[in-house]
């Protein structure tokens, strides 16, 4: 149920451009993070280096983007409505995906019965990769099915 949400999430981070859409998402998921995420703060100061590099690049990409509404020009710079809303959506972007990624590193910190079904998910992707067995020993379906739930069993 969790991990659908955040899928969810997932894609409208990706394909919504609006800025208050975006920045909603951004909302939601630092207050997702902040009752969720108990090693929040650990987490910010790993990437606080990231950031700076990020919005330097950011700033590089509002000097590179000259045309459309002026807002204020320092020097020879313009600084104009399209970069910004460039600048602001990218970063969105970027900061949701990756306190996404923080959500769904979380482990043990769910509700007993959505970690159980964290557990299954994951150990399903785990074995993702056993399908070429299929091919390699030419098994049935059916063994190759039974085979995957034997796996499932002994993780757990």
């Amino acid at each position: 149920m969790l991990k659908s949400s955040l899928v969810i999430l997932f894609f409208l981070n990706i394909f919504i451009k609006d800025i208050k859409i975006q920045s909603c998402l951004v909302i939601t998921i630092l207050i997702l993070n902040i009752f969720l995420n108990k090693n929040l703060l650990i987490d910010l100061k790993k990437i606080r280096f990231l950031i700076y590099i990020y919005v330097l690049t950011f700033l590089v990409q509002i000097y590179y983007n000259q045309q459309g509404e002026v807002i204020f020009k320092i020097f020879n710079i313009y600084i104009t409505k399209l970069g910004v809303v460039n600048f602001l959506s990218n970063f969105f972007r970027i900061l949701n995906l990756i306190m996404i990624s923080w959500l769904i590193n979380i482990k043990k910190k769910w509700p007993k019965f959505l970690r159980e079904y964290q557990e299954i998910f994951e150990n399903v992707i785990d074995l993702a990769p056993n399908v070429f067995i299929i091919i390699k020993k030419r098994m049935k379906l059916k063994w190759f099915f039974r085979y995957i739930l034997r796996q499932i069993k002994i993780k757990n």
